[in-house]
């Protein structure tokens, strides 16, 4: 069968995911285009579509003659606009869905994450199920992958792996037990890619990543083996202190409402490992491990900050 050749579109294309994304379609013979805020940062190679999520008419632009559209916005981090993260989230998601309807695009790919469920014992979780929802209740043809902790240069939470594991002493959010089922940036990019054209993984969101499960201070002391540096010093702050301040750091960083709180409040300390089973079944190569996944992103360029 010939492949589509209309541009598929990643909202988000200049982040930590959505970076590897562009590429691996790149890879896979995909033409791209990525709505971004500030054209510069954009990855070389794909059409551009100056604006935010938030804008309907720069959506709508950017949307107009694509064959699908993928979702990678991280909305944890500085926003344009003030509100709850979530709100900014699902504000940005009508204005996708209302463009894809209007353009006649059916497909869409969303990124949450494991933990993801209208029970979830934290309101990041919860909130995540209510977007899910609405793409859901869309009428399009949408599929979400749910990745556990993701491995890779300028991500969040392998970022704080990584500093602590080059310190004498850290100081950590996360719970000594709490565990997370680990994959490689590299490996979700292509589980995304090799989703899109697959009608078995229509209306369906699924848990992604390796057969790792670890905590975060067992992360970061392989880390600290491979870097051949001692095992850090791990001071873990109580939640309740973090869920006091919440709100200062917040507004001193700039991000948006509930971006620290909801992963600090009652409930955020539960295993994070999810079902790999249904998304095995579509995509049988298991993604790599985290030894495997740390040291190949401790080796690449920049590994050293």
């Amino acid at each position: 069968m010939q492949q589509d050749d209309r541009p598929v579109l990643v909202l988000g294309g200049t982040g930590f995911l959505g970076r590897r994304l562009v590429a691996a379609l790149k890879t896979a013979g995909h033409r791209v285009r990525c709505l971004v805020r500030d054209p510069s940062r954009a990855p070389e190679g794909v059409a551009i579509v100056a604006g935010d999520m938030l804008d309907p008419v720069a959506v709508a632009a950017a949307t107009e003659g694509t064959r699908a559209v993928y979702f990678c916005v991280h909305t944890l981090s500085k926003q344009v606009s003030d509100g709850d993260f979530m709100d900014i989230e699902q504000a940005g998601l009508r204005n996708v869905l209302d463009a894809a309807h209007r353009h006649g695009v059916r497909r869409m790919l969303y990124v949450t994450a494991i933990g993801t469920a209208p029970d979830a014992g934290s309101s990041w979780g919860r909130g995540r199920a209510r977007t899910e929802r609405m793409l859901f209740d869309s009428g399009l043809d949408v599929t979400v992958l749910r990745p556990g902790m993701i491995v890779g240069l300028g991500g969040d939470g392998f970022g704080m792996v990584a500093r602590g594991a080059r310190s004498a002493v850290t100081v950590l959010l996360a719970s000594r037990t709490q565990r997370f089922r680990t994959v490689w940036v590299d490996d979700l990019a292509s589980a995304l890619v090799e989703v899109l054209d697959e009608p078995r993984s229509y209306g369906r969101h699924f848990d992604v990543g390796s057969d790792d499960v670890l905590t975060i201070g067992e992360m970061m002391d392989s880390a600290a083996d491979h870097l051949g540096r001692r095992h850090p010093i791990r001071i873990h702050l109580p939640r309740r202190v973090i869920a006091g301040v919440a709100p200062l750091i917040e507004r001193v960083a700039g991000m948006p409402r509930g971006a620290v709180a909801g992963f600090v409040g009652p409930g955020a300390d539960a295993d994070m490992i999810g079902d790999t089973t249904e998304i095995r079944r579509l995509l049988p190569r298991a993604p790599r491990g985290y030894r495997e996944a740390m040291v190949s992103s401790l080796s690449g360029p920049g590994s050293s900050e």
